[in-house]
């Protein structure tokens, strides 16, 4: 157990998830400008919003560092232990959110908690049916075409563009589509066969 957890940079992973929480509080009131083609002027991202990409990336990166056919060849079903590795990080990841909302009166944390599991939703979608050396790739270009096409006039979000989403009333919408992902990216990483 404690070779798989090395050679899948379960370290990497989980310092790359705390690392983007202890950061979040820092970085509340900051944005990146990103030009938007449909409300006429630049929209400012917040860069919370942007941070879960980072542990995201990394988590999808983790899960493809063996060649293929060693882990099909395995004698334990490593589904499971996936299921179970993208389960944890989404449960520690809201427990953090939880802690971070009530002890620093911070809210975007939960934001935060949504981006997560939406862009590794997204991330597990990609890697089943485009292979896994885009999901990352792609994870990474969510945000930015959001940020460029999402926002819409009066720089209001469009109702796709989820991970634009901060404390307004669209923020349930947001959670059910990145739950959605989610549930999604879990079905087709149980039920699909790796892809290269």
């Amino acid at each position: 157990m404690i070779w798989w957890l090395r050679v899948h940079a379960m370290t990497a992973s989980a310092a790359s998830l705390m690392t983007c929480f202890l950061l979040a509080p820092l970085l509340g009131e900051s944005s990146l400008p990103i030009p938007s083609f449909f409300s006429g002027n630049a929209a400012g991202v917040s860069v919370v919003l942007l941070l879960p990409v980072i542990p995201s990336c990394t988590l999808l990166y983790a899960m493809d560092r063996t060649p293929p056919h060693m882990e099909a060849s395995a004698v334990r079903p490593l589904t499971r232990w996936w299921t179970t590795v993208l389960l944890t990080t989404t449960l520690l990841s809201l427990l953090t959110a939880l802690g971070e909302w009530q002890l620093l009166d911070f809210p975007l944390a939960l934001d935060m908690v949504r981006n997560l599991i939406g862009y590794l939703g997204a991330g597990l979608i990609i890697r089943r049916y485009g292979g896994h050396h885009y999901a990352p790739i792609a994870v990474m270009a969510i945000p930015l075409l959001c940020g460029l096409f999402g926002h819409g006039p009066g720089g209001r979000p469009y109702w796709w563009a989820w991970p634009l989403y901060d404390n307004d009333s669209r923020t349930a919408l947001g959670a059910v589509i990145a739950s959605a992902l989610f549930c999604a990216g879990l079905l087709t990483f149980k039920t699909g066969c790796r892809r290269d």
